[in-house]
């Protein structure tokens, strides 16, 4: 409701260019259903058995012709981000698709970054980490009562960078393109 709201009182974007942006992106959505969907029959028709994974890495940035990198790019809670066990605090993200990307990475030698916009208590931060150059713990959490119970990538929290919107850029810019 509050973003159909904001759209309403700020009318810096004609509807026409709204609609077409919300269009195409339901058209990208349905897109990757039917994409995964005729994965799946084609796997089914196969004569052995394959176990096929779909990455979907949000961005790949290409400067001057090179894939600089790729990013995981989300938007959590803080509650739902941040965990802590007798160790310290970690940030929390889907295991399996971690190691997806680890394997990704190693195969490549593309690093992906995750790049995590958290909706905190005192406003909007973002974290930043490299798959290839941070430590990770794998770990099943949460309650099987409650359908929670997942199985997550840990990354301590001191080896993830903790940034505003203008340290973001700067780090991206470093990260992409150099000083």
């Amino acid at each position: 409701m509050a973003s159909r709201t904001a759209f309403v009182y700020d009318s810096s974007l004609p509807l026409h260019q709204l609609e077409t942006f919300f269009i195409r992106h339901s058209k990208d959505v349905f897109n990757r259903l039917e994409f995964s969907r005729a994965l799946e029959a084609a796997r089914a028709l196969s004569d052995q058995k394959h176990f096929v994974k779909v990455m979907d890495i949000d961005a790949l940035v290409v400067v001057d012709n090179v894939i600089r990198a790729g990013f995981e790019i989300k938007t959590l809670r803080e509650s739902v981000v941040n965990y802590r066990d007798a160790n310290g605090w970690y940030v929390k993200v889907n295991g399996t698709q971690y190691k997806t990307y680890m394997d990704f990475v190693a195969k490549t030698g593309i690093d992906v970054y995750y790049l995590i916009r958290v909706q905190g208590w005192s406003g909007v931060y973002f974290y930043l980490w490299s798959v290839k150059r941070a430590p990770v713990r794998f770990e099943w959490l949460g309650s099987r009562e409650h359908e929670t119970y997942d199985y997550y990538a840990l990354i301590r929290r001191e080896k993830v960078a903790k940034l505003d919107e203008e340290e973001l850029a700067k780090t991206l810019r470093d990260i992409l393109l150099g000083r």
